[in-house]
């Protein structure tokens, strides 16, 4: 039986007089990919601000291999195994792909600033390692003939490629992917959920995603959960969530209003 690998345990979170997510509970089990759907201003991105460290919760709690984790820094969260790619892709437009992926090994990085300073052996040692990793990584996903390309220059959906292959270089066991398909034609869509699906196989990954475009979603995703004003409505595979009256009334509004 596989292992609970994220809890959110009544998580919610509050700005002023607004209760942006309540009471928000799931559990997320080992190379599963879940997906967390909803319209507009549902508190989607909240939650994964919460899970992620941008956002300390007003009340609940988050645990991540049993961990407490509910309040950590940013920092430490990816030092423990958990990444995530945000809806506006933050490339460094001016770096090459290789330079991207390469910030993602900063947190392993095992010189000190002294070394950086004087380009010391130790310095050159572990840059050179650092390039090789990451030349590694863009070889595993089919992006290392781009490796020297400015990110700027590459096509919409090759950034977002570079951009999770830099949360990869993380070293993560669960990825998060905020709207991965936002502003993507037909074609990139597809390829990205291949993609998506080679790289937890490949990395032996838990994925979680935010996304909108439903297609993406019900052929992706094993387990769905679904936000209405914050609220969970209803969680389940594919097709329960497809035929919920509950979810269907969120996304269409009440036909018989």
């Amino acid at each position: 039986m596989s292992e609970v690998i994220l809890k959110c345990d009544r998580l919610t979170m509050r700005f002023g007089g607004l209760t942006a997510v309540r009471d928000f509970s799931i559990e997320i089990k080992e190379h599963m990919i879940f997906g967390l759907i909803g319209p507009n201003g549902a508190g989607k991105t909240t939650a994964f601000n919460m899970i992620t460290g941008n956002l300390k919760p007003t009340e609940g709690r988050i645990y991540f291999y049993g961990q407490d984790i509910t309040g950590l820094k940013p920092y430490k969260i990816v030092s423990l195994g958990m990444a995530r790619t945000f809806q506006n892709i933050r490339l460094f437009s001016n770096l090459s792909v290789l330079e991207n992926v390469l910030t993602g090994f900063h947190h392993k990085l095992k010189y000190n600033l002294i070394d950086a300073i004087l380009r010391t052996p130790r310095f050159y040692k572990y840059e050179n390692q650092m390039k090789e990793e990451g030349m590694a990584l863009l070889e595993s996903v089919r992006l290392a003939d781009k490796a020297n390309f400015r990110a700027s220059e590459l096509p919409y959906g090759e950034r977002r490629k570079v951009e999770i292959a830099r949360a990869l270089a993380t070293g993560p066991k669960l990825l998060l992917l905020d709207e991965p398909a936002a502003g993507m034609n037909p074609q990139e869509t597809l390829d990205l959920m291949y993609f998506i699906q080679e790289i937890k196989d490949k990395f032996n990954l838990t994925i979680f995603l935010i996304e909108h475009d439903m297609k993406f979603v019900m052929n992706l995703c094993e387990t769905i959960a679904v936000l209405d004003h914050g609220v969970k409505i209803a969680e389940g595979k594919p097709e329960e969530i497809r035929t919920n009256p509950d979810v269907i009334k969120a996304y269409l509004g009440d036909i018989n209003a």
